[in-house]
């Protein structure tokens, strides 16, 4: 009679378990995966504008003697994204400051709030003590997740320029 050769190859249960592990991975890397590019897309949009902004808001006090308050703009936060034309546009304060915006689209909306003098309450819940004299503060507001519940949102200041972020990628 003839040999009988051994057959190779995976059975359909082993491949079932590798299947299922592969899609238990999945579910619970894909919420991190999209957490983290959430966290690094408003990071990247809103570390270039505060610095943008900082710097116009320093000059346009060297030229007038005053820093510029700039209400919140675009008015909300979009997680499909804004064009920043509006802001940018002839009379808004963003255009008096000459800030120029290299993104076409924003996600995050930013307001200017100045002052002079102490006595101005941390703006929510950020860590900020108004000095002697004229300061400024910026705010982006950021809805990453889609979830107007709770947004991101991020502070810097001409006290301190170091970046403050609470509820971050959200």
């Amino acid at each position: 009679m003839g040999k009988r050769t051994a057959q190779r190859g995976f059975t359909l249960m082993e491949l079932m378990i590798v299947v299922a592990l592969i899609g238990v991975l999945a579910k619970i890397a894909y919420p991190m995966f999209t957490s983290q590019s959430r966290k690094s897309k408003a990071k990247s949009e809103v570390g270039a504008i505060f610095n943008e902004m900082m710097i116009r808001e320093d000059q346009y006090r060297l030229e007038n003697g005053v820093y510029l308050t700039a209400p919140a703009c675009p008015a909300t936060p979009s997680t499909a994204g804004a064009s920043p034309a509006a802001c940018l546009a002839v009379g808004q304060p963003w255009n008096k400051m000459r800030i120029r915006i290299q993104q076409t689209t924003i996600y995050c909306s930013y307001s200017v709030t100045t002052g002079i003098g102490p006595g101005t309450n941390n703006p929510s819940g950020f860590t900020f003590t108004s000095p002697q004299g004229t300061w400024f503060y910026v705010l982006a507001t950021c809805d990453m997740d889609n979830n107007t519940t709770v947004d991101s949102a991020y502070f810097a200041s001409s006290v301190d320029p170091t970046m403050q972020i609470q509820n971050d990628g959200r």
